[in-house]
């Protein structure tokens, strides 16, 4: 069973959170502490802007403020700590993923499919886990399912009616203070069982974006929502601007990578290859996944849809405009893979091109791919890259409450109290059921080097 948090109230879920999982919180929160320290942020202007967004909770989204809260009165620190913890994660570089959907007429079966291959560090594993997926049930709101870590960034990809997301990162320079994408998603899920409520979400509620022209930044993301009436759309933004694309003006399908392609760059500030060569692995694998899309529309199942997310096809159409041509039989574009591998690595290391070979290796690289089928109630897994392991079915239609869920039970295609293994218990990552010394000081140098490869990696490709 997924790690479920239940509680009668936002409080009770933050307090929840942080007392089952204080270790963590209590190591995450001091590593993004030190990070802030090492990059030579200031006290004081953290603090001011910390405060600020909490009055700005307050004024737009009080239960995130609730559930701050407990999270803060669990670990015993202020609530300025966690959003400022929060927010320097958050702030990390190096993150890519691609993404689809596809609803009628594309699917074959009258589907609804949310895909998401989840592209980040391995080094994320010990933030995550091997399943980064948990249930939160608040009283009061739509139950949901997460990604991530309660409270500081969760983000949500299928609620109790069906509304599903997924999300990828992206670089942008027309920046500002609001409600993180974090808090939009959860917002969303909590209340909103239709796109059009989705897209609401965004356009009433102010945008916070970070600075930063990379491969990504965690704090921007496009998101993809769709819903069980088969309605579905690709919210891009900035601070200032906003931009949503409908799958219905794509006979039912969407693609989203690692810029935006709807949104116009000269008003979001966003990379293109020219200005960020790291940028064209983005586009590369945005042009495949419309290519196969294409190719697919009209016959995508869960099948077709797991077929895609596993392609290491090579598309460059894209790039052709920005004086980028590259044939399929010569050396790949670093990250140009829907389903990444780090395929160059080796031949930068050959080539002492330490930096080119870091950068890769954070950003091509997927962890997880997702699928979402909530018509079926069920989400499928990896835990792992596509290409090489198995699906495993995730059941939530009890979970959920939703609705169908009996109608569901008979066009699903496994027992639905198959329990993974891995779902047993969300462990304390950071040690083992009988943790030893030296176990502890392997996770301790694995956080230490993770940190200190990021501090490089954002050097490397981070404009500000």
């Amino acid at each position: 069973m997924l790690w479920t948090i239940e509680a009668k109230d936002e409080y009770g879920y933050g307090y929840t959170a942080g007392r089952c999982q204080e270790r963590l919180f209590r190591v995450v929160l001091n590593r993004a502490a030190s990070s802030l320290n090492k990059a030579g942020a200031d006290p004081a202007l953290t603090h001011a802007k910390a405060k600020r967004h909490l009055v700005m909770l307050e004024d737009r989204y009080p239960a995130q403020l609730e559930r701050i809260g407990g999270l803060a009165s669990a670990l015993g620190v202020e609530p300025h700590e966690v959003v400022s913890g929060g927010m320097a994660l958050a702030s990390l570089s190096g993150t890519a993923c691609t993404n689809f959907t596809a609803v009628p007429p594309a699917t074959s079966d009258a589907g609804i499919y949310v895909s998401w291959n989840l592209d980040l560090s391995p080094f994320f594993r010990l933030l995550i886990g091997r399943m980064p997926l948990y249930i939160r049930d608040v009283a009061g709101s739509k139950p949901y399912v997460c990604m991530g870590l309660p409270v500081l960034f969760g983000v949500g990809v299928m609620n109790g009616d069906g509304l599903s997301a997924c999300v990828n990162s992206v670089g942008a320079m027309d920046s500002g203070e609001g409600l993180t994408f974090f808090e939009l998603n959860n917002l969303a899920m909590e209340t909103q069982a239709t796109v059009d409520g989705a897209v609401e979400v965004w356009r009433d509620n102010p945008r916070e974006v970070v600075p930063g022209l990379a491969i990504a930044i965690i704090m921007n993301s496009n998101s993809i929502f769709a819903d069980l009436g088969g309605d579905a759309a690709v919210i891009e933004h900035s601070h200032n601007h906003m931009a949503v694309e409908k799958a219905a003006g794509h006979d039912g399908v969407l693609a989203s990578a690692n810029h935006h392609q709807f949104l116009d760059r000269s008003l979001s500030g966003g990379a293109d290859p020219v200005i960020e060569p790291q940028i064209a692995g983005s586009y590369a694998r945005l042009a495949r996944m419309w290519e196969l899309l294409d190719d697919f529309r009209g016959n995508i199942d869960p099948l077709t849809a797991r077929m895609i997310a596993r392609d290491h096809g090579l598309n460059y159409s894209t790039l052709a405009e920005f004086g980028i041509e590259r044939s399929y039989y010569e050396e790949r574009i670093d990250d140009a893979t829907i389903c990444c591998h780090p395929w160059n690595l080796l031949r930068h290391l050959r080539r002492l091109e330490f930096e080119d070979a870091l950068v890769e290796l954070n950003v091509a690289y997927t962890l997880n791919h997702i699928l979402m089928d909530p018509k079926r109630c069920t989400i499928y897994i990896t835990l792992g890259k596509p290409c090489r392991k198995q699906y495993i079915p995730i059941w939530l239609g009890d979970a959920l409450r939703m609705e169908w869920a009996d109608e569901a039970r008979g066009e699903i295609d496994y027992a639905p109290d198959l329990l993974p293994r891995a779902h047993a218990a969300r462990k304390d990552i950071f040690r083992r059921p009988d943790p030893t010394q030296a176990s502890e000081s392997i996770r301790s140098v694995g956080l230490r080097l993770f940190a200190a490869l990021d501090r490089m990696m954002a050097s490397r490709i981070v404009k500000q």
